[in-house]
């Protein structure tokens, strides 16, 4: 366990504080949120999905004169009989539909009681004469009484579409947003709030040009789902993580501490090493040695000098002792004596 004794220094108590009460709290409060939202939205959803798949009510019942439709009424499924006024048609620029820009065709409903409601007949696409800011050309609408069904819709603005609420700038026939302030002074007659979104009507629009209807929304939860499991995967990684580290931490150290021992140096304590001694321990008779053969050898002799004389060697010498016993029949030429010439 020596080798462990790491994980208690400064530097890994505060990874293992990062670890635990940090990162893996972290990812599993991300993912409850996106489980959150997943579970907010999926109610929502079924919501508007339950709404529109309910039988139209009449429009007096949700949108009588003088109402505001309020925003818990979208989606709410009315009908409305009355005919349409193609004299005071509008355009809503800035509108897509299957990715390709267009308008909405908007074209307000006479009713029996002399007011009048917005209806989304649905989308075109741009114009094709090379001008995408002008408007086309109205596509034809039933004549006559009309039975018209579609949701409820409260009036746009700009924080729900995105859409800049310019229409004092534009065309008398064409609108920035759905709203009944934008258009109250553009028709002779009085207008109810909000508007609906064509699904049906009775005569059907059968003209090869009317507009394309609105498709509802639908809704996709893959991504919160995706998101959800994803930061769960990250918190349930991370404790293995951690202990995978330390592991390889404990294992580097002790490669070290084996290493240096075999480099003659010692291991410190948590397996760090100490450098081996290098001091010198050789003999002073071995740094005699290397310092003779250091020496430069000496140059000749000068002319006149005076050189040494042997006189003679030792003729008998005298037997030398090897491992404690003497060497017979050798002999050792002693050293030479100089004399003085």
């Amino acid at each position: 366990m020596r080798s462990y004794r790491f994980v208690f220094s400064p530097k890994w108590l505060a990874f293992h504080a990062l670890t635990w009460l940090v990162l893996i709290p972290a990812f599993i409060g991300l993912g409850q949120w996106q489980r959150n939202l997943w579970r907010d939205h999926a109610r929502s959803q079924g919501a508007v999905l339950a709404a529109l798949a309910a039988r139209p009510v009449p429009l007096d019942s949700k949108d009588p004169a003088g109402h505001t439709v309020a925003r818990s009424q979208q989606w709410t499924m009315v009908s409305a009989t009355g005919r349409y006024d193609t004299a005071h048609q509008f355009m809503a620029r800035n509108r897509s539909q299957d990715q390709q820009p267009g308008w909405f065709v908007v074209t307000p409903l006479l009713l029996p009681d002399g007011t009048a409601v917005l209806v989304n007949q649905g989308w075109v696409r741009e114009s094709n004469t090379g001008n995408a800011s002008a408007a086309p050309s109205f596509p034809p609408v039933p004549s006559g009484t009309v039975t018209v069904s579609g949701s409820l819709q409260p009036d746009e603005t700009t924080a729900d579409t995105r859409i800049k609420d310019d229409t004092a700038q534009l065309a008398a026939n064409e609108i920035a947003l759905i709203t009944r302030g934008d258009l109250a002074a553009r028709v002779p007659y009085r207008l109810r709030d909000g508007s609906i979104r064509l699904t049906s009507s009775l005569p059907a629009n059968t003209a090869p040009s009317a507009a394309e209807p609105v498709p509802n929304p639908t809704y996709e939860n893959a991504m919160y789902i995706a998101y959800m499991v994803q930061w769960w995967v990250f918190a349930a990684v991370m404790p293995v993580t951690w202990f995978l580290l330390i592991r390889r931490e404990a294992g580097d150290r002790r490669l070290a501490a084996r290493q240096a021992a075999a480099d003659g140096g010692e291991p410190a304590r948590d397996g760090e090493r100490l450098p081996a001694d290098t001091t010198d321990t050789a003999e002073p008779a071995d740094r005699a040695d290397r310092a003779d053969d250091r020496a430069e050898p000496a140059g000749p002799p000068s002319a006149g000098a005076r050189q040494p004389v042997v006189a003679g060697a030792l003729a008998d010498a005298q037997p030398v002792e090897q491992g404690g016993e003497a060497v017979a029949g050798e002999k050792v030429q002693g050293l030479p004596h100089a004399v003085g010439g």
